[in-house]
Order: C-alpha cells, then sequence, then structure tokens
C-alpha cells in the first residue's frame, strides 16, 4: 500500500498537482527555535513546527488537520473543518 501511494504522490507532483518542499537549514534552525519556544507544548511533534515554518515562507495559512496544535501557537494559522 505504502508503494501504491509513493507512486501516486510522485504522479502527482509531477502532474504539478501538489508541490515537493524541501527543508533549508535555516527552516530546520527556525523549526527547532520554534522548539524552544513551545516547550511547554511537547505534543506537538518537530515535524508540525518544520511545516509552520515552511507554511509561513509560503504564506499558507489554512491548515486543514484533525488537531488543534497549528492554533496552539498563535502564529496565525486557521484550522479549516
Amino acid at each position: 500500500m505504502a508503494k501504491h501511494f509513493m507512486a501516486n504522490l510522485f504522479q502527482s507532483i509531477r502532474a504539478r498537482r501538489h508541490r515537493l518542499e524541501f527543508v533549508t537549514p535555516d527552516q530546520f534552525h527556525r523549526a527547532y527555535d520554534l522548539r524552544l519556544r513551545y516547550h511547554d507544548k511537547p505534543d506537538i511533534s518537530f515535524l508540525e513546527f518544520t511545516s509552520m515554518v515552511v507554511m509561513q515562507d509560503l504564506g499558507i495559512t489554512e491548515v486543514f488537520t484533525g488537531d488543534d496544535h497549528f492554533r496552539q501557537v498563535n502564529l496565525g494559522f486557521q484550522l479549516v473543518p
């Protein structure tokens, strides 16, 4: 199933329906800074902090997610129901 999923994902990227972003060293460090800043929220993963940094750089504010982590950081993200 994972192989099939990845094949479809790469096809979607080639077709420009999705975009693959690589995290820069600067973004990685900024995500780590967020991890330190929000040390009182251990349930927010480093992956989520990394996503937040990349999304900020791309100007993305709407998040389709089932958890409240993007709202808890008060960085201007809006959850999409």
